[in-house]
């Protein structure tokens, strides 16, 4: 069995130390890396390269989000956690926009804290308490009457096709690209084309998104 290798970033050192003596008691998981702030989560990810960043979001001098964004442009597929004490729509919605695999409240329970960690380290979503329905509800949303910003849920006319339920069904389980060109026997740029026919069906500008609102429509079923 692989075992998870997590790196931990909180400004609150009581904080990371009870969260590492929670994972460091798993045995498919265990603490890599800790960092106070955002420079010192850069630096530590590029010498660690951890499976997981559990990132808190908010951080003086240099935030949860700002040192993610970094993250995402050195490596699109780093899998991030974010760690936070409020549900707040704005940071929510920037983490899942950006490509956060979850948001979750440090309230949590244990229970659900290691069984977020599991699911992003499957290349699955989790977030958690109302934080799904803050993402649908935004979507839903009108805003000022843009025409660029349509309420979320099948385009009218069209339908999710067979195969286009099936490879959501399956990125939301995370597969990746290549995994699906070979269970489906497609090419990869086929893959491609499937997703971005969803994301339009959808009216979403992500992939994360679409799978949040096609749970949400019950267009899809996923394991749990």
């Amino acid at each position: 069995m692989k075992v998870k290798k997590i790196m931990l970033v909180d400004d609150h050192e009581i904080f990371r130390h009870g969260v590492k003596q929670l994972i460091d008691n798993e045995s498919d998981m265990e603490v890599v890396a800790q960092a106070s702030n955002g420079y010192e989560a850069i630096v530590k990810y590029d010498q660690f390269q951890p499976d997981i960043v559990l990132m808190d979001i908010s951080m003086p001098q240099y935030s949860g989000l700002d040192a993610s964004q970094e993250l995402f442009r050195k490596n699109s597929d780093v899998k991030i956690l974010f760690l936070s004490l409020y549900d707040r729509d704005d940071y929510i919605l920037k983490a899942v926009n950006m490509g956060a695999h979850g948001y979750i409240l440090k309230d949590e329970s244990n229970k659900d804290f290691l069984k977020a960690i599991r699911k992003v380290s499957e290349g699955k979503l989790y977030f958690s308490g109302d934080t799904s329905n803050i993402i649908i509800n935004s979507f839903r949303k009108d805003t000022n009457g843009d025409a660029n910003s349509a309420t979320v849920g099948v385009e009218k006319g069209f339908r999710l096709s067979k195969r286009e339920t099936q490879i959501l069904e399956q990125i939301a389980e995370g597969l990746s690209n290549k995994d699906l060109s070979e269970l489906f026997k497609l090419s990869i740029r086929t893959i491609e084309s499937h997703r971005l026919n969803i994301m339009r069906k959808l009216r979403v500008k992500s992939i994360e998104q679409a799978v949040l609102v096609a749970k949400s429509e019950n267009l899809i079923v996923v394991k749990e």
